[in-house]
């Protein structure tokens, strides 16, 4: 693609999309093309005026608008981000951009694997669901068969999609054939989210209270069930779920409270085989028919069989890896030479740590056969969303700021968005190592922006380094807002960079209180640096997709928690600090 081609094509995806995008969201829509070249396309169009840099991304000034060609309907979005790869993933994601993808996988010939669910065109890539439930109900039949005479029973179902709905039924099924009493059920609608599903199961056991026994069909509805029966006051239940997707229902399981079993999916073997036999397929060889992925009852007392905890989380036991991969029929295939081919994943729940786990088992063993793994998110208003949440993130931190204050900002998305917040506000001091949040803020009357000194960091537009703290030897403020890459109870605030992970720790040093602002993707990650541990938090806004049972863990560590989506507009005054030792012991 020549020069004026990429330029009109990076114009288009900004037009499209009517707001910011990442250097390597373009990149990837792009297709063959590397960041670098799309970071000097950009400067280039930043000079002529014609889009707005932004930290690690771009924005379409309004004047270019009328340049770009007609903005593609939306539910095209996915196949601009898939379109240059050679084979695809694609969960059962709904909408007309789902079709679009099945539509390119047919109308290129690539290979096609349909994860979880059959679709049309795709060779299935999953488990038995029905089998993985009935074996589970069985099991939990046996388990209650003599500890209860009537089983009521309340089932969190997934209705829209076939996988769950085969999980639901073959849980009862299998209930029934172990299980010799009476079983009363009552099947709700968790649509896949914790929220929904806690409100659902709250409704459930307030009409029923005396249920005994919950099945969900993935982790977020058992975890979410087991939570509505805890606030019902019910703990006389026993509970069962499908997934086994990450360390939330490890926890629960291993602590031998109201979970009893799960039929575990093992995400990192489902994540293995999609590339091994599109890698397979991408060297010649034929697609099967399907490529079954195991499942395992797993119980408090053989849960170590499989998975470990490690450190914060749980990994899959390596010897189980090995025994479940050498069981399987695996396909045979070479490591891939000369130009990379891609692999295109299209998560349905990015966030969810089925997804994080399958994706990062899958980026390992593509690395290791040469291949590409290119992923992009499955509809096309979830960057609208989570753009739109990290605006009431930014406005909701923007009212602990008050006239008269002294503030450190650090580099990232979240803290460009506060900048803005501030643009219109007067008698505050703004100390800052980013360059975006200076070129913001710079010139605006009764504002006052400090840049700290240090080594300029081009990738993130941040001063960095040593001399970076030496203002702070002199200064004390009021707050520090970091936006960050990641907030676990366990590992506390982090960073991708060590780097900037150092200058966020200086700024933490320096402050009477510290606010994290991070979205519920962010929230229970851990990236490779650590800034500091929770217990240096005072603050954490975030929105009310972050699970309940991390926002409980930063509570009960003393940090506050704000929802930015739940947060009254009237709020506007600052909250108090704690008392502040010195942080350069934190």
């Amino acid at each position: 693609m020549i020069k004026r081609q990429r330029e009109n094509r990076i114009l288009e995806i900004l037009a499209q999309a009517g707001e910011e995008v990442s250097v390597l969201e373009i990149a990837q829509r792009i297709g063959r093309v590397s960041s670098v070249t799309i970071r000097r396309d950009i400067v280039r169009l930043a000079g002529e005026g014609r889009v707005e840099r932004t930290h690690g991304g771009a924005l379409l000034q309004p004047a270019s608008a009328e340049v770009a060609e007609a903005p593609a309907p939306r539910e095209n979005a996915l196949q601009d981000e898939i379109e240059g790869v050679d084979a695809i993933v694609l969960p059962p994601i709904g909408g007309r951009g789902a079709d679009t993808l099945r539509m390119l996988a047919k109308r290129r010939h690539i290979p096609f694997l349909a994860e979880s669910s059959p679709q049309e065109g795709g060779v299935y890539l999953g488990p038995d669901n029905f089998t993985a439930g009935r074996e589970l109900g069985r099991a939990a039949g046996r388990m209650m068969a003599g500890a209860i005479a009537e089983a009521r029973l309340l089932l969190v179902s997934l209705e829209t999609l076939p996988n769950t709905r085969a999980r639901c039924d073959g849980f009862i099924k299998g209930f029934g054939e172990t299980f010799s009493g009476v079983v009363r059920p009552w099947r709700v609608d968790g649509q896949g989210s914790f929220r929904i599903a806690l409100r659902a199961s709250l409704d459930a056991f307030a009409a029923y209270p005396d249920i005994n026994v919950i099945f969900g069909v993935n982790d977020h509805s058992v975890l979410a069930a087991i939570e509505a029966s805890d606030r019902a006051g019910v703990a006389d239940v026993s509970a069962f779920s499908v997934g086994g997707e990450g360390g939330a229902l490890f926890d629960a399981l291993a602590s031998r409270g109201k979970l009893k079993a799960a039929s575990a999916l093992f995400p990192e073997i489902v994540g293995i085989r999609a590339v091994e036999t599109l890698a397979s397929a991408l060297h010649g060889g034929a697609m099967p028919e399907e490529v079954r992925t195991p499942h395992v009852v797993v119980t408090p007392d053989t849960l170590d069989r499989y998975y470990r905890k490690a450190g914060a989380g749980w990994g899959l036991a390596p010897e189980a890896e090995a025994s479940i991969l050498g069981g399987a029929e695996r396909p045979a295939f070479v490591r891939s030479v000369g130009p990379r081919r891609a692999i295109g994943f299209v998560p349905h729940y990015p966030a969810h740590d089925w997804y994080r786990n399958m994706a990062r088992a899958m980026r390992e063993r593509a690395e290791a056969l040469g291949f590409e793994l290119r992923i992009a998110a499955p509809q096309s208003g979830i960057a609208r969303e989570i753009a739109a949440i990290r605006r009431l993130i930014a406005r909701s931190a923007a009212r602990l700021v008050q006239a008269g204050d002294t503030i450190l900002i650090n580099g990232g998305i979240l803290s460009a968005l506060l900048a803005d917040e501030l643009m219109s506000r007067t008698g505050i001091t703004i100390v800052t190592n980013a360059v975006d949040v200076m070129e913001r803020l710079s010139g605006r009357p009764g504002l006052k922006v400090i840049m700290t000194s240090g080594e300029y960091q081009p990738k993130d537009r941040c001063l960095v380094g040593p001399s970076l703290g030496a203002l702070f030897e002199t200064m004390r403020v009021d707050r520090a807002f970091l936006s960050v890459d990641g907030i676990s109870p366990h590992f506390g605030a982090s960073a991708t960079d060590e780097r900037l992970a150092l200058a966020a720790k200086r700024f933490v040093d320096a402050s009477r209180e510290v606010v994290v602002m991070a979205d519920h993707s962010l929230v229970g990650v851990e990236a490779s640096h650590r800034i500091v541990a929770l217990g240096a938090i005072d603050d954490l806004i975030t929105d009310s997709a972050s699970l309940p049972a991390d926002r409980l863990a930063f509570a009960s560590m003393g940090t506050r928690i704000t929802l930015a989506d739940e947060e009254p507009e009237e709020m506007a005054a600052p909250r108090t600090g704690r008392p502040v030792a010195d942080r350069r012991k934190a």
